[in-house]
């Protein structure tokens, strides 16, 4: 399989390496009549400043979809290309786990499922969208997406859109926007043979063409004597094509391969199935049409798609088909988008309109309706309303003998209508709900702290199909949370960071603990003083997370299932040097045997490290 997957690699990365080796034309005119030896010189040189040139080309890519919806400041976390690099995350469920308040179920360390729990709102609190387009449940995971099998290195931007009790995540491939040919190139190692190979290549033309390829193999082996190894392999694939500034197609198909075994446990005698696992192999083809009346963000738009999404193992096989428009227009005060779907399976209407509004500098508003009809005569009703409020800034406040100056923000968000949370699951009924949030944010340049108080209605939340130990989650009651964040940065290369969730009142739903925070003490500069061209850059982090006992959820006798209170800690060093990366990670520096979920332990001192390197051919 590994050797497989690397002739794969060799194939996809050859491109680059040909392209790369056409020596451009030289003028006959720049040659030496009478020296030979100027030839080589003088063609290596013109390769050079013809690749510095092209990179300096910029071209127009293909408008991204769900870009544009104007929202009040607050409502979503932006990350680009440069925080998912620079992130302490080897996966998509990591990355949300340090920048979400959610609660990530491990079930075990890298090649196992990790799966997002926000506010105690279960298997259906987080849904996801790639390129504008729903990432829709499918084979075995019919109740949620695994967000640990997606790759990293595939996404350009990650959007994470909040809500009351709901987040929607919204991950982009990568777009190449210069006429010079990228090519970018990954390997790590670790404990228990933990290897990963990956390689991109991506090639625009002045014609409108462009052509995207990468390949990513992980793999990591079951302890010794133990079960639970796994592979995952992700494949990429993007044809696109610029006819106009206001016209483009782009189609591309997904590919993710988990090869992931059962987990077991045979202690005591018997031999107890942690987890399933799952073999298979889920494609995702997807075809956009997209027009815009001019460049930019702001203007009319429309986009035409078809998907398809097929999932294929030995004991299911199972697609599904996504046919819609997207309708927008964008001015700089005010937005309105429609969004129509047809998916052949589960829900055959989706619908969506979505409005924005900045009546004034410090005002902000937004309204959005879905309506969604499902199999089984079930329907789901949503309406949610955003307000945000700019104060502006306020005055210097003394605090331990210094005077803080910052912005003040207020917002708040109502969710209200019914919703389906598995539309796969015929006998998951549709659930009314009221959700409320206030948020306060005070920002400045040393310290800026955020707060949100939300109340959640009463809820049944899902249990996730991964962790067979834990049965089913209790009803929630309506709860009421509280969420605070913040971040000291007494110069511009030392910061604390944390984040914090707690249900007052002396609640303790399933699935999530009392108390829970995620902080980090990050240590990145770029040592400008002796590499002023910013070509050297070292991040050192160091990651604390910590909850406090409670109910991790129901046996299958409906038996609570406790859940003890624990601290990990955890270290990543980064360093560049121009295109080149090298990193290094540990989980579990403490050593502790139990996990986020009792039953699922954490690897012991799990240490990962590699390389990237990404370069214009």
């Amino acid at each position: 399989m590994r050797r497989w997957l690397l002739t794969i690699g060799a194939v996809l990365l050859a491109p680059g390496v040909a392209i790369a080796q056409d020596p451009i034309p030289v003028v006959a005119d720049s040659l030496a009549a009478d020296s030979t030896a100027a030839v080589r010189d003088s063609s290596t040189t013109d390769r050079l400043l013809a690749v510095e040139g092209n990179a300096r080309v910029q071209l127009q890519t293909t408008p991204r979809l769900g870009f544009g919806d104007l929202q009040p400041a607050g409502s979503r976390i932006v990350l680009t290309r440069d925080s998912i690099e620079w992130a302490p995350a080897r996966t998509v469920a990591e990355l949300l786990a340090g920048t979400a308040p959610v609660f990530l179920w491990r079930g075990g360390w890298l090649g196992r499922p990790e799966m997002p729990n926000l506010l105690a709102r279960g298997a259906a609190s987080v849904s996801y969208l790639v390129d504008g387009v729903p990432y829709l449940p499918i084979g075995p995971d019919s109740t949620a997406v695994d967000p640990s099998l997606w790759s990293l290195e595939l996404l350009e931007r990650v959007e994470i859109e909040r809500a009351p009790g709901a987040l929607r995540v919204f991950l982009y491939t990568r777009q190449h926007d210069r006429l010079a040919p990228r090519t970018r190139i990954a390997i790590s190692t670790g404990d228990r043979s933990r290897a990963r190979y990956f390689g991109s290549y991506e090639r625009r033309y002045g014609s409108g063409i462009g052509l995207s390829l990468a390949g990513d193999f992980a793999s990591v082996n079951a302890p010794t004597g133990g079960s639970g190894a796994a592979e995952v392999t992700n494949a990429w694939l993007q044809l696109s094509w610029r006819a106009s500034a206001k016209l483009g197609a782009q189609l591309q198909y997904l590919v993710q391969a988990p090869d992931r075994q059962p987990l077991l446990d045979d202690r005591g005698g018997g031999v107890d199935t942690l987890d399933p696992g799952v073999v298979g192999t889920r494609g995702d083809l997807q075809f956009r049409v997209s027009w815009q009346d001019r460049p930019g963000t702001l203007g009319a738009r429309a986009d035409l798609l078809a998907t398809r999404t097929a999932w294929s193992s030995d004991s299911l096989d199972e697609s599904v088909g996504t046919f819609g428009t997207v309708l927008g227009y964008r001015r700089p005060t005010w937005s309105a988008e429609a969004q129509l779907l047809h998916h052949t399976e589960w829900t055959p209407f989706d619908g969506r309109v979505a409005l924005g509004w900045t009546p004034a500098a410090a005002l902000t508003g937004a309204l959005e309706g879905v309506y969604r009809r499902h199999e089984g005569d079930r329907t789901t009703r949503l309406a949610t309303a955003r307000i945000g409020l700019d104060v502006g800034r306020l005055p210097a406040v003394p605090l331990l003998g210094l005077r803080l100056p910052g912005r003040l923000r207020l917002g708040g968000t109502v969710r209200t209508g019914e919703l389906v949370q598995a539309p796969t699951v015929q006998e998951a009924p549709a659930q009314s709900l009221t959700d409320y949030e206030v948020l306060a944010a005070l920002e400045g340049r040393l310290l800026s702290v955020e707060g949100r108080w939300s109340s959640l209605d009463v809820w049944q939340p899902l249990p996730f199909r991964q962790f067979t130990r834990v049965s089913a989650l209790a009803r929630q009651d309506r709860t009421e949370w509280l969420q605070v964040g913040a971040r000291l940065a007494p110069t511009n290369w030392f910061s604390l960071a944390t984040n914090y969730q707690h249900p007052l009142g002396g609640a303790t739903p399933d699935g999530v603990p009392p108390h829970h925070a995620w902080t980090t003490a990050t240590v990145n500069s770029r040592f400008l003083r002796n590499f002023p061209s910013g070509i050297f850059r070292l991040k050192v982090q160091a990651i604390l997370e910590t909850w406090s006992p409670g109910v991790i959820g129901r046996t299958a006798e409906g038996e609570p299932i406790t859940q003890p209170g624990l601290t990990f800690l955890r270290g990543n060093i980064q360093f560049k040097l121009g295109p080149f990366v090298a990193f290094w990670d540990r989980v579990n520096f403490q050593a502790v045997r139990k996990g986020q979920v009792p039953g699922y332990p954490i690897l012991s001192l799990g240490s990962v490290y590699g390389i990237r390197w990404e370069f214009l051919n």
